[in-house]
């Protein structure tokens, strides 16, 4: 697999666990961690703003979370979109949940851009074209840096809030 920058992570087995327990890293790094979750840039995708949260511990499903889990992850993700927005990323957000069977479960924090509505129009249904237009047009230095850029205010903001 090669995350959004072309560099390859090759890890047997799961790959969030491999992230978790740092096996690899990726170009932003970790905007936050703590005992529970990872939060970081989507791996594959370079799109600005497009975070990942993701358990330490390997879940499929959200139901497998415990309570504190899941008030936790909630609690990343709302601070993760209220960072964003601040910073003018973006206004509105899709939050979704990745459960595949054999999988390692997370949550997509995805900024709905103008740009995304103006390809496809309804984002949502057409989610796979914004992703082929992410891999094939956003590679690009500048994208990169500004994606590093945000990864990193992200990272301040977290390392300042005193409830984190």
């Amino acid at each position: 697999m090669l995350d959004y920058a072309g560099n390859e992570i090759n890890v047997k087995g799961c790959l969030g666990c491999a992230y978790a327990k740092h096996e690899f890293v990726l170009p932003t790094g970790i905007a936050y961690e703590d005992d529970l979750f990872t939060l970081s840039q989507d791996w594959e995708l370079p799109i600005l703003g497009f975070f990942v949260v993701s358990p330490k511990r390997h879940v499929e499903n959200f139901q497998e979370l415990t309570d504190e889990e899941r008030v936790k992850i909630f609690e990343i993700v709302n601070y993760t979109i209220n960072v964003l927005k601040e910073n003018k990323v973006c206004e509105n957000f899709n939050v979704v949940f990745e459960e595949k069977p054999n999988r390692h479960f997370h949550i997509w924090i995805m900024p709905r851009h103008e740009w995304m509505k103006n390809l496809v129009g309804n984002i949502t249904e057409h989610i796979g074209k914004v992703f082929d237009y992410a891999n094939q047009n956003l590679k690009t230095k500048e994208n990169l840096e500004k994606i590093k850029e945000i990864s990193n205010i992200v990272r301040v903001a977290f390392l300042k809030h005193k409830s984190f």
